[in-house]
């Protein structure tokens, strides 16, 4: 099968398991997230993808639900929404030193719906969620982000770079997701998880009729300027589609990976993300009922802080894998020993470390990133490309 359509399977499984653990009716849009991301689903993408990648291709996927989302505010606004509801990352490492670090990121905010368009979204602080995506007028960080993306500044976060970025670049950054609110298949309790197969669920005719390629998730680009909430957002395309573009690069907005000062903000916001989802000592157990979940750098240059979060995830992931015997990674740990090889091999006076300063991340009381996943890729070549 197509790239696409492998994604589309195994959003519809992720989909279907969030429907097979719960315990208090219809899975939410968190619930449906959080199976999206669950390690028991996510070593099941990173088996499509490297299926579909260049040969050579050494890859680390890994998904982190959390309920600890930043909100931001409006500078126009009087109230805060959620950045996002889930953030797609894909960084990619080369062994040359001649080809940079690319990095690439895409929001989303989802909405439980039978049909791919969110309707109205004038409702409460839907409406200043619909702005945000639809202006990225600047903006201030309320709860889980610094205020400001500078420390002893005043100016607020801002995506245009005060206009020097075109608004249809920033807005490639975010997204509407549309998610099918019936069950449209089943699934088996299976080990591996991700192995299990579909069957047809109660409402799979109606998921036909009404989604696109019989996927249970959909999204659409940001609405145009001067557009109105009421008439809220088409989500005309599939997911798997959408996950497919997006790692071919055509899809979401481009990131400088590493960087966590001056004016790029938005690259500054997701390494922020990624460097708080990679803390060693984060606590991400959450409390999910409906899931049946019950809770619980200075002086680095900045090869370092590029590689330092997807260091970090491959650690714990191969270690996990290792431990318990999960399948898909060699005991060698070729993912975590490659970015350390990429690292040590680039010590040399060229990339000197900056001063200290300008390479600490904002001081944030208490923290937070958006439900996440993560696709490191590593290799001579760009590891995606369309057929």
């Amino acid at each position: 099968m197509s790239l696409d359509q492998d994604v589309c399977d195994y959003v519809n499984k992720t989909h279907a398991n969030a429907w097979r653990i719960s315990t208090a009716g219809a899975p939410n849009e968190p619930a449906f997230v959080s199976s999206f991301l669950s390690k028991e689903m996510y070593r099941g993408l990173r088996h499509v993808l490297l299926s579909h990648a260049s040969p050579g291709t050494k890859m680390m996927v890994r998904g982190i639900f959390t309920h600890q989302t930043p909100k931001v505010k409006l500078l126009t606004q009087s109230q805060a929404v959620e950045i996002a509801d889930l953030m797609l990352v894909h960084q990619h490492f080369s062994y040359s030193r001649r080809h940079p670090t690319s990095g690439r990121a895409l929001l989303f905010q989802a909405k439980k719906t039978p049909v791919q368009a969110t309707g109205s979204v004038a409702s409460g602080t839907q409406a200043y969620q619909f702005e945000l995506y639809r202006d990225w007028s600047p903006f201030v960080g309320t709860v889980r982000l610094a205020a400001t993306p500078a420390i002893n500044s005043n100016a607020p976060w801002d995506f245009l770079q005060g206009g020097t970025v075109s608004l249809a670049t920033a807005t490639a950054g975010a997204e509407y997701l549309t998610v099918f609110d019936k069950q449209a298949y089943s699934i088996n309790q299976a080990t591996p998880q991700w192995s299990a197969s579909l069957q047809n669920g109660p409402a799979h005719a109606d998921l036909i009729r009404e989604y696109t390629a019989a996927c249970t998730w959909s999204a659409g680009v940001a609405p145009v300027p001067g557009s109105s909430a009421s008439n809220g957002v088409s989500c005309p395309d599939n997911f798997g589609i959408v996950l497919a573009e997006f790692l071919y690069a055509q899809r979401g907005r481009s990131f400088t990976p590493g960087v966590l000062t001056g004016n790029d903000h938005w690259s500054i916001f997701v390494n922020t993300m990624l460097n708080i989802s990679a803390r060693p000592n984060g606590d991400y157990v959450y409390t999910c009922k409906n899931q049946g979940v019950i809770a619980g750098m200075r002086g680095r240059n900045l090869a370092f802080m590029q590689t330092l979060p997807a260091l970090w995830h491959s650690i714990e992931e191969e270690l996990d894998c290792l431990l318990s015997n999960g399948p898909g990674y060699h005991e060698a740990f070729d993912v975590t020993n490659a970015l350390i090889k990429r690292i040590f091999d680039l010590r040399t006076p060229f990339h000197k470390a900056p001063p200290p300063e300008t390479q600490e991340a904002p001081n944030v009381a208490t923290p937070g990133h958006v439900p996440i996943l993560i696709v490191t890729t590593i290799g001579n070549e760009f590891p995606f490309e369309r057929g």
